[in-house]
């Protein structure tokens, strides 16, 4: 009977990992090539801080603009591409 609990709360335990997981390494990444892009637009474009700073608030404020999902997004015009 012990061993029954036991599994009923590791099994639960690994599904929820198994589901999540992915989830959180993708906004990990998602966040890093945001990063990125807000090096390139300082640079290219020659922003202030001030302006990248307004930048990230709106990306920070509205919780999905981005470059796509990273884990299967492929831009052509890019390193990666």
């Amino acid at each position: 009977m012990r061993e029954y609990r036991i599994l009923s709360v590791i099994i639960p335990a690994f599904l929820a990992f198994a589901i999540f997981y992915p989830v959180l390494a993708a906004a990990q990444s998602l966040k890093e090539n945001n990063e990125i892009l807000f090096e390139q637009l300082q640079r290219v474009h020659g922003l202030s801080d001030k302006q990248m700073d307004s930048i990230r608030t709106i990306f920070r404020e509205s919780g999905y603009v981005g470059q796509g999902n990273p884990a299967i997004t492929k831009h052509p015009i890019t390193p990666q591409g």
